[in-house]
């Protein structure tokens, strides 16, 4: 993975994954990330800057356990006797993709997994957008919902089909390499989007079908300071907070429909 440091912020990039980052006492750097180099080489003339390789550790055994409702380990580690009665998902995450143990796959596996036990709705869908190892729409599958994840990067969408015959979900769930900014998207139930601030901010007025057809939204990837021009874009776009957690300094929100009536007041957990 290469990224792309540059103070030049006179035009936002949509085509790549991207952050803009911001610290005390310095000026703010747009971060620009790719799996290969050329793309942002390509882009130096517009973003003056540097490009790095990112150096990632690799994969090591891990647990993560959501309640009593999911179980996420490394797929050669042995589970004991107590937790063998939680449905499992085995991840091998490879070192540039979601394990469950970063703060937004957590918090999105802790909304997702409520939400479904909550549903009543029958042969619900779940879409993930930016799907990574693919361990959300992996979840999903686990607990009985079809899903379909997306991501740019081919290398990702490797690593989730993958993940998805290891842990014998195929028939459930459909990994493919699409563009959530340029695609048209499908109809879901849930649509999980675990991206950068910026990214979420441009897929937000794309979904006014999905909030007419009463679609539930579960979004992360995003930093403190970040949370709040999120939901004033979703407000003034018809979306309903329902619920908005934190974990160190990464937040989650969940959304619904503001013209239905929910009987879950907005939460903070």
């Amino acid at each position: 993975m290469y990224v792309l440091e540059s103070r030049c912020l006179l035009k936002i990039p949509t085509h790549l994954p991207h952050a803009l980052i911001e610290r005390p006492g310095h000026p703010p750097v747009l971060q620009i990330y790719s799996p290969k180099v050329l793309p942002l080489r390509q882009l130096q003339n517009t973003y003056p800057g540097r490009i790095r390789k990112i150096t990632l550790r690799s994969s090591s055994p891990f647990q993560l356990r959501i309640g009593r409702r999911l179980l996420i380990t490394s797929d050669h580690r042995i589970v004991s006797s107590r937790d063998r009665s939680i449905p499992r998902l085995k991840i091998r995450a490879g070192p540039a993709f979601g394990s469950g143990e970063h703060a937004t796959t957590h918090l999105c596996l802790r909304y997702l997994t409520r939400f479904l036990f909550q549903n009543t709705k029958s042969n619900p869908t779940a879409l993930d957008l930016g799907c990574g190892s693919g361990i959300l729409a992996l979840a999903c599958a686990k607990l009985g919902v079809k899903a379909l994840g997306w991501d740019l990067d081919p290398s990702a969408i490797q690593e989730a089909q993958r993940n998805a015959k290891v842990n014998r979900l195929t028939s459930r769930l459909l990994f493919k390499i699409k563009d959530a900014l340029r695609a048209p998207l499908p109809k879901a139930d849930l649509i999980v989007a675990n991206l950068y601030d910026s990214l979420l901010l441009h897929l937000l007025p794309r979904l006014e079908k999905h909030r007419k057809t009463g679609t539930t939204l579960i979004l992360s990837g995003i930093l403190r300071g970040q949370d709040n021009a999120i939901i004033r874009t979703a407000r003034k776009l018809g979306w309903k907070l329902q619920r908005r957690g934190r974990l160190g300094r990464w937040f989650c929100l969940q959304f619904a429909a503001a013209t239905k009536k929910n009987p879950l007041a907005t939460q903070t957990r």
